[in-house]
């Protein structure tokens, strides 16, 4: 096989690989067939809203145990002290909690109170990415509002695409070409994915913050790269400096997602903060007057839809002792999920389950005895 068979085929094989990468440009965080449900408990629930569901769920579990084994039931409340003292672990729980979401706020708060010179340069970089993005749209000032900006991002990543596009429509090699187009196809849908998010969304809404984290840059960044690695001897200076302009976009985003995410927990956080301390003193109250007013004796022997007064009290008075623990669940299942989901770093993807990840194509096969391993879940 000559020398000349030898480029061909590796070009073929690199070409290949390009493919793979643009079929697996899925987006995150919300992931593409994701029961809707489960993507409105995870990500786009308000949390109050899954607050009141899951505090519904314990309420309708206990009831249910409850009607399933009433004497037994009515005995653990009536007969031993495990009633009282398991409001008296709520309570220390609920104290605990508040002590805990203070000291946290103190640390956040401590990071943000800095010296002049420090929130200068908090200022100047967002400034100077500003100016970046601007270039990038051939705009004199880049709109100040969340979802105008990330509106404008998209923009700046559409507008070096046509470039991309234009300049390949002019060469005679047909593969690069066909990829390109291919690549280009699958960019202008996820953008097109992102703006209708932000046109369903409000200001301020977590779906404009979606919209950003939800964009695969990471993938793109990878794509764009191998792109340039495959064809890098076919390349004209134009078609170079193309995909070169669109790898400085794809990192301009990445910079800005990240950035957006940031913000996201800093919003998250604080919102959990105040919803905690607002549902905290009442619940500390309450728990306070269930555990001096304990008395199960006082109930009288009747039956509500064949359930006592007793049953139905300390269901619901526990219910509302775990309102606390659910509010901080809520919020911490969106936060995970949001981490789990967007792990990555530039062209890195953290994220199981995906095809990109190849070897280098010109990589001798004595320098791949790597032991690669899938990562499970631990």
């Amino acid at each position: 096989m000559t020398e000349d068979e030898d480029d061909s085929g590796l070009l073929t094989e690199g070409a290949s690989e390009i493919r793979d990468r643009t079929e697996d440009l899925g987006s995150v965080p919300s992931q593409p067939g994701e029961n809707r449900l489960k993507q409105w408990f995870l990500l786009t629930g308000a949390r109050l809203s899954v607050t009141a569901v899951l505090l519904v769920l314990v309420f309708g579990s206990l009831l249910a145990l409850s009607v399933l084994r009433p004497l037994q039931v009515r005995m653990l409340l009536t007969e031993t002290t495990a009633a009282r003292t398991l409001f008296s672990s709520l309570l220390s729980g609920a104290i605990l909690l508040v002590s805990i979401v203070v000291s946290i706020n103190s640390i956040v708060l401590s990071q943000e109170i800095t010296d002049i010179e420090n929130q200068q340069k908090r200022i100047t970089a967002s400034i100077e990415y500003r100016r970046h993005i601007e270039q990038f749209i051939e705009a004199d000032v880049t709109p100040a509002r969340p979802s105008e900006f990330l509106n404008a991002v998209l923009y700046a990543i559409s507008q070096q695409m046509d470039v991309l596009i234009r300049i390949s429509a002019r060469t005679e090699n047909e593969d690069f070409q066909a990829y390109v187009q291919e690549f280009a196809e699958h960019v202008e849908a996820e953008i097109d994915e992102a703006r209708s998010t932000l046109r369903n969304s409000h200001l301020g809404a977590f779906s404009i913050l979606l919209a950003g984290l939800n964009y695969n840059y990471s993938g793109q960044l990878h794509t764009a790269r191998a792109l340039k690695r495959t064809f890098s001897d076919d390349l004209s200076d134009d078609e170079r400096e193309a995909i070169d302009g669109l790898i400085d976009t794809f990192k301009h985003v990445a910079t800005g997602r990240e950035y957006f995410k940031s913000l996201y927990y800093k919003r998250e956080l604080a919102r959990l903060s105040s919803r905690l301390l607002y549902v905290s003193l009442p619940v500390i109250v309450f728990t306070s007057y269930m555990i001096l007013a304990l008395d199960a004796r006082l109930f009288p022997e009747v039956q509500v839809l064949g359930m006592s007064p007793l049953l139905i009290t300390m269901t619901f008075a526990y219910s509302v002792a775990l309102a606390p623990y659910i509010v901080l669940t809520s919020y911490i299942l969106r936060a995970t999920t949001i981490t789990l989901r967007t792990l990555a770093a530039g062209p890195f993807i953290l994220q199981t389950g995906s095809r990109i990840d190849t070897f280098d194509w010109e990589t001798p096969e004595r320098e791949r005895n790597w032991n690669l391993t899938d990562d499970e879940d631990n």
